[in-house]
C-alpha cells in the first residue's frame, strides 16, 4: 500500500475516532431535552413543541456516528465460532464474500441516501407539525456519514491484513 493511501486511511481512522467520541455526548443532550419535555408537560401542563422532533433528528445523527465508531473499534458482531475453524483458503474466500457484501450494501445505501438527501434539499423539506425544523441538513448528513462508513470499512480491512 502506498504511503499516501496509508496516510489517507490513517486520517479516516482519526476522523472516525474523534467523531465517535464527540457525538456520543448527543445522548446527554437527548436526555436533557426529554427531561425538559417531561417537566414542561407534567409540571407546567405545557409540552415542548420542539422536543420530540429535535430528539428524533439528534438520535439519528447519534446512530449514524455510533455505527462508524463501532466499525472503527471492531465492535460489530462476527461469527467467530465458525470462522476460526476455517482453513486459510476458506478464510480468504469468506473475507472476500464479506467484502463484496459490505461494498454492495454500503454502495446501495450511499446511492439511495444521496438521492434522498438531494431530493429533500430540492424540496426544502421541513418536519410536519407545529415545530417545522428543516430536515434536509440531517438527510444530507446521512450520505456523508455512509461514505465515512465505507472508508472506515476499507481502513478496517487494511488493519486486519496488517
Amino acid at each position: 500500500m502506498s504511503r499516501v493511501m496509508k496516510k489517507f486511511l490513517d486520517g479516516i481512522d482519526v476522523i472516525a475516532d474523534k467523531s465517535g467520541k464527540i457525538f456520543c455526548y448527543l445522548v446527554f443532550i437527548i436526555m436533557l431535552i426529554v427531561t425538559l419535555d417531561v417537566v414542561a408537560r407534567y409540571v407546567f401542563n405545557h409540552p415542548l413543541l420542539w422536543g420530540w422532533v429535535l430528539n428524533r433528528q439528534l438520535f439519528g445523527v447519534f446512530i449514524l456516528f455510533a455505527g462508524v465508531y463501532t466499525l472503527y473499534t471492531g465492535g460489530h458482531i462476527s461469527i467467530e465460532i465458525f470462522y476460526d475453524r476455517f482453513g486459510r483458503k476458506v478464510k480468504s474466500i469468506a473475507r472476500l464474500f464479506a467484502l463484496a457484501a459490505f461494498l454492495g450494501f454500503v454502495g446501495v445505501l450511499l446511492w439511495q441516501t444521496t438521492w434522498m438527501g438531494l431530493n429533500s434539499l430540492q424540496m426544502k423539506e421541513k418536519a410536519a407539525g407545529a415545530f417545522r425544523i428543516p430536515l434536509y441538513p440531517f438527510k444530507l448528513l446521512i450520505p456523508v456519514v455512509v461514505l465515512l462508513f465505507l472508508l472506515v470499512g476499507i481502513s478496517a480491512l487494511r488493519r486486519e491484513k496488517d
